[in-house]
């Protein structure tokens, strides 16, 4: 949150969002986090590629190059180690 709070406001709106999902989908796609906030293809990719940025987020697979599938992996960790 303090990574996210550092964001122009509309920035940190749109991140908040997804955060929250994050918290119970720890592993998204463009496609859920759009059917979850109802942000456009680019808005979701835009968010992804903040928190790729941030380190919140990070590719699932390097080999997918379609519907690619993104990891809160630090949030995930905690609960599968």
């Amino acid at each position: 949150m303090e990574k996210i709070q550092t964001l122009a406001k509309r920035e940190s709106d749109s991140s908040m969002k997804v955060l929250r999902f994050l918290f119970t989908n720890p592993i998204v796609t463009t496609k859920s986090i759009m059917s979850k906030t109802g942000f456009s293809r680019p808005g979701a990719q835009k968010v992804i590629d903040r928190f790729i940025k941030l380190n919140i987020l990070e590719r699932y697979n390097e080999k997918e190059t379609y519907d690619r599938k993104y990891i809160y992996k630090e949030y995930f960790d905690t609960f599968v180690d």
